[in-house]
């Protein structure tokens, strides 16, 4: 089991455990926090999620010492009132040990004081996930406590600007092993160390038709581990010239387009594995569920509910996303704009909504039966929003090839820091735009804290939710420019 944590929760972590690292103090006191825990129940990839730091207050520590670290009762009770108060999954409580450098572990002390502790708290809240950490100066320790039973947790993974790891094991990270020579040419971007975290990525793709066949391709040559993805509609005549490796066989026979891309990768030899999710359809809660499941997620579709859905996975699971499009705009035979966007969302940086890529009209109308749809445009409470949007490969090249980039940036990066919100290129004029956005005042996914890592406890936009999108969505309608 991993631990995730957004990047400005880890910057917390570490501010308040400094002093136990200055230089020059002679005996540096052990310092500590605790961390508050959603929890992603993946059967294939369960995680810990930090939703929030709860940081000492004076009176919270009994004993500070270099060689001991109490946490008082009222700590832990406040701890403990934060998690039913926020329906969490449980707290791990950190603690430094100031000697330890590339090297740490639990002590005696620690071996000595957790057993009861941790039995004193599932008396309390027998379902939750108790736990301890300790920190060294470049490494970590970590262990959940279960049936009085210790279970050491794998990586603490850190998400923001990139994907940081560290072993939670109490020693750096071994030396990469040797690249294949499949990669030779690209170690420059992506090296030993990141390839070898790309070759064990699980990353979805929700959407395999012009932009998602494109990425599927990129993602299989970059050494992705394995592809999970999502795709509800067959192959048909109209996709053949903007699908990557769709045949006029597929479209005849209506092939799944995610059975086609599963059919290439195979054929290519490549080490990437393939999952395909029954139905594809996001909007379906069971569906959505698998997404939970992944280290990154990438959004190639061209419908604004199903992106509402990854941006709450985003923020609720703390998984980057990367979402990409394209849009034609024409009037009669003139081209007026050919533009292809990349945006990144993820923990401390705005929603798709809240940087202007899914409107609110446009999910209120998917949201009905296409009868329905059409009733609303006739008799004018919408305005005239197309539901089916012209596409050629050429254009979602454009897209793909910069969203593989951002992959890569990721892993080891080489992009300028932070990354714009939203990367569009105006392909009429050649001109590329960086924007930034700010999250809007009061918006539900991006700019709630107790939605942050929060897991479990939020239900998604799903068609069985029930969704008020509009009360949702009013909310977070006021996303602006920096």
């Amino acid at each position: 089991m991993n631990i995730r944590i957004a990047e400005r929760h880890w910057e917390t972590v570490r501010r308040l455990t400094s002093l136990s690292f200055v230089k020059g103090l002679w005996f540096p006191p052990e310092t500590g926090c605790i961390l508050l825990l959603g929890l992603s129940d993946h059967p294939r990839a369960q995680s810990l999620l930090v939703s929030a730091v709860l940081a000492p207050e004076q009176g919270d520590f009994a004993d500070q010492e270099s060689g001991a670290l109490t946490f008082t009762s009222r700590y832990l009770r406040k701890a403990l009132i934060a998690v039913r108060e926020r329906g969490l999954a449980g707290f791990l409580t950190v603690h430094t040990h100031p000697g330890s450098d590339r090297q740490v572990g639990f002590s005696s002390y620690d071996d000595q004081n957790d057993p009861s502790l941790m039995e004193n708290l599932h008396e309390l809240e027998p379902q939750a996930n108790f736990g301890s950490m300790v920190l060294g100066k470049r490494s970590a320790c970590a262990r959940l406590w279960r049936d009085n039973v210790p279970q050491y947790l794998n990586e603490f993974i850190i998400v923001g600007e990139q994907l940081t790891f560290l072993n939670l094991n109490g020693r750096e990270e071994a030396a990469p092993p040797t690249a294949s020579d499949i990669f030779d040419r690209s170690l420059a971007l992506t090296g030993p160390g990141a390839l070898a975290r790309v070759s064990r990525a699980r990353i979805a793709i929700v959407g395999l038709s012009g932009t998602g066949s494109l990425i599927a391709e990129l993602l299989m040559r970059a050494g992705a581990g394995e592809l999970v993805l999502f795709e509800f509609d067959p192959a048909d005549r109209t996709n053949l010239g903007r699908v990557l490796h769709l045949r006029s066989s597929d479209a005849d026979s209506a092939v799944n387009k995610a059975q086609r891309i599963a059919q290439v990768v195979a054929e290519s030899g490549l080490p990437t594995k393939v999952t395909i999710v029954p139905c594809g359809d996001i909007r379906d809660p069971a569906v959505a569920a698998e997404l939970r499941g992944c280290d990154l997620l990438i959004g190639c579709v061209d419908r604004d509910w199903p992106r509402l859905i990854l941006s709450e996975v985003s923020y609720q699971y703390l998984i980057p996303l990367i979402d990409l499009g394209t849009e034609i705009g024409a009037s009669g035979a003139e081209i007026q704009s050919l533009d292809a966007r990349v945006s990144f969302v993820g923990p401390g940086r705005p929603c798709l909504f809240c940087s202007r890529v899914i409107t609110q009209e446009r999910i209120r109308l998917e949201s009905y039966h296409a009868a329905e749809q059409e009733r609303v445009l006739a008799m004018g409470y919408s305005k005239d929003i197309r539901l089916t949007t012209p596409a050629v490969m050429d254009l979602n090249m454009r897209a793909a090839s910069l969203a593989g980039l951002f992959v890569r940036h990721l892993y080891q990066p080489f992009l300028e820091i932070p990354l714009p919100h939203t990367v569009r290129e105006t392909v009429t004029n050649f001109s590329p735009k960086r924007q930034r956005f700010a999250p809007g005042e009061g918006c539900i996914v991006c700019n709630c804290p107790e939605r942050l890592g929060s897991g479990e406890r939020y239900r998604l936009s799903t068609r069985a939710s029930n969704p008020d999108l509009s009360s949702l969505l009013e909310i977070g309608a006021s996303g602006a420019p920096e």
